[in-house]
């Protein structure tokens, strides 16, 4: 019986420190009787032992991962009423704020050049396709870039065409939301509250 003794102590030595095995570097020292002892403080230690005991280092536990953010199923979000449209904020590619007015006769998203300028996309000088556009003043032909993103009231749509055009004449817009953003929700427009209700289809 005598030779399972170690074993036995250093089980209930485990058994009784978890902790220490996962806080904290542990002293590993043997007595007279071949009893092995675990600690985290020297001084438990006798003297005439410590020269013998052997340090452990501690493994620390692996860090759960932080659950991933669920992106919210719907949102309602403020509306600002320029005259007879009405326009929301939305966030270009993670990084650009933008006023687009709510269109839903657009079959298209629009931004202005200057927002393609911040967004550093180039227009002038290079070859992208177009598509044409009904304006107070006739039919136009824009060309069109892909956003990495358009995301109103954190509501996130990828990889969205959008076309480039000045055609604003309130200083204050930057722009339309069109139906190849808003046609990914159920919508709805509150006039009275001045809120857009979207919700994820």
């Amino acid at each position: 019986m005598t030779r399972f003794r170690p074993a036995f102590i250093i089980f209930l030595a485990l058994s009784v420190f978890p902790s220490l095995s996962a806080a904290a570097d542990i002293l590993r020292w043997v007595d007279e009787k071949g009893i092995v002892h675990f600690t985290d403080n020297v001084h438990n230690i006798p003297e005439r032992y410590r020269g013998n005991a052997t340090r452990i280092k501690a493994v620390e536990p692996p860090r759960r991962a932080e659950p991933a953010k669920a992106e919210p199923d719907k949102a309602s979000v403020s509306l600002q009423r320029r005259g007879q449209v009405a326009v929301v904020q939305a966030i270009l590619n993670s990084k650009a704020s933008a006023s687009l007015i709510v269109d839903t006769g657009a079959s298209y998203t629009m931004i202005s050049r200057a927002v393609a300028k911040e967004l550093e996309i180039e227009v002038e000088g290079k070859n992208l396709p177009t598509i044409p556009f009904q304006t107070a003043n006739g039919v136009i032909s824009a060309p069109v870039v892909t956003l990495e993103s358009i995301e109103v009231g954190g509501m996130q749509v990828k990889d969205l065409t959008a076309a480039v055009y000045d055609t604003f004449p309130d200083a204050g817009v930057s722009g339309l939301l069109g139906l190849n953003f808003l046609s990914h929700f159920r919508m709805d427009i509150d006039s009275k509250n001045g809120l857009l209700h979207l919700e994820k289809k």
